[in-house]
């Protein structure tokens, strides 16, 4: 009987231990890892960062691959970052002025670059940055609470995701040169 009671309670402490290692620690309530506030400072960033590049792009690039898609990503990242200030506006969320330390530091190494060496770090940065994005905006859709900006996410997406995949091409191409 002794060696029953032994062998249960080793068969029981290992299902025990993986029942109380269940990370899911929200108890059936669905708590959003990305607030609103976090998700409009990290968009606007995402366009000031586009559009600053893609600008700098028009001006300095030896590819009209290069420009085209520049110019895509400048009228786009204007034009979500128009209805993302509004939206921002309207809920009282602070917007960036300013891009952060390191999004500056890739602005300046840009800045710094002309010809064939820019063409390859931009296309480069776009790729990160196109990846990242749509990371974000899929979280958004996902965690965000407020319906509007979820909405506004979902409806950004599919231009992310397109920016990605043509950003994907272009570094492709100009890794070839």
């Amino acid at each position: 009987m002794k060696d029953l009671r032994w062998r249960l309670l080793l068969l029981f402490v290992p299902l025990a231990f993986l029942v109380s290692c269940d990370d899911d620690d929200d108890n059936g309530i669905d708590v959003p890892r990305l607030t609103a506030q976090e998700f409009v400072q990290r968009a606007a960033v995402s366009d000031m960062f586009e559009i600053q590049t893609g600008n700098m792009a028009l001006q300095k690039s030896t590819m009209e691959e290069v420009r085209t898609f520049a110019e895509q990503i400048v009228a786009d990242h204007t034009a979500s970052s128009q209805e993302l200030m509004t939206l921002a506006q309207q809920k009282n969320l602070q917007v960036p002025t300013t891009l952060p330390q390191d999004k500056q530091a890739i602005v300046t190494r840009l800045d710094g670059k002309t010809g064939v060496d820019f063409d390859k770090d931009f296309s480069d940065v776009q790729e990160d940055a196109h990846e990242e994005a749509v990371e974000l905006y899929e979280q958004a859709v996902q965690d965000l609470e407020d319906a509007e900006l979820r909405a506004f996410a979902q409806k950004i997406l599919p231009a992310l995701r397109m920016h990605l995949e043509q950003a994907r091409e272009l570094d492709d191409m100009t890794d070839a040169l």
